[in-house]
């Protein structure tokens, strides 16, 4: 038995204190890389991080001085994540072609093997700042949709009755369809948004809205429909790019 698992298990870890072992030296080492990705160009950078952590990393996409910390990373071509974003114990984070996400955002997952902690983000959208996701479960957000304004709060677990009559915690999915936009302070708890809808500023959505048909002004607290759109709402991605260098 290697040294390092020994310690651990005299400590009282066993097995499950190798892991976890591994699992913090691999954080460590992504950090390091990471910052060591700072100082070079952004297409060293990409082929650092494809290497060093086996990241898929689109051309011309830009990442600048935010934490990753996730197992499987797959980014498309010409997108862009800015600075001081923090990605947390997710198993997989993946984000479609010209996705921007900017500034100051957190997305965090829960430490539990069998949560797919999954973040999936479309092309041709944007999330602006300031904004919180948690990706214990599974949030999916498709194309063309804007995550506007600020403070809006994505939540995908809750406290469920399990079958012994014992409360528990458990993973839900949140989906949001394509051409979708969502206003500032909304908080979604693992929701089903339909296509080419608006989730109002203050918003608190709750349940699925999935079987409606597309098109749908959602707001209030518990949002309901308030609206519906005849005409498909376009949501477009307005942060343009002066530096297109790889």
């Amino acid at each position: 038995m290697p040294t390092g698992c020994y310690r651990e298990t005299v400590w009282g870890g066993g097995a499950i204190a190798c892991v976890q072992v591994r699992h913090f030296m691999r954080k460590v080492f992504s950090l390091l890389v990471q910052i060591l990705g700072l100082l070079l160009p952004r297409g060293a950078k990409r082929r650092l991080f494809g290497f060093a952590l086996g990241w898929t990393i689109g051309e011309r996409t830009k990442i600048g001085c935010s934490i990753i910390l996730c197992a499987n990373v797959c980014i498309g071509s010409n997108s862009r994540i800015g600075h001081f974003n923090i990605f947390r114990g997710l198993k997989i984070l993946e984000i479609g072609n010209e996705t921007e996400i900017l500034n100051f955002n957190h997305f965090m997952a829960r430490k539990d093997a069998e949560w797919p902690c999954t973040l999936s983000l479309g092309s041709n959208s944007l999330i602006t700042s300031h904004h919180f996701f948690d990706c214990g479960g599974r949030i999916r957000i498709g194309n063309y949709c804007c995550v506007g304004g600020r403070d809006s709060q994505f939540w995908t677990h809750l406290l469920a009755l399990g079958p012994s009559g014992t409360r528990q915690i458990e993973w839900r999915e949140l989906a949001i369809a394509d051409r979708c936009y969502i206003g500032a302070r909304a908080t979604l708890v693992h929701c089903k948004i339909p296509s080419d809808s608006v989730v109002g500023a203050g918003a608190v959505v709750a349940k699925d809205f999935s079987t409606e048909v597309p098109g749908l002004l959602l707001a209030g607290n518990p949002a309901e429909v308030r609206k519906r759109f005849d005409k498909p709402l376009i949501v477009t991605n307005q942060v343009k790019r002066t530096d297109t260098k790889s």
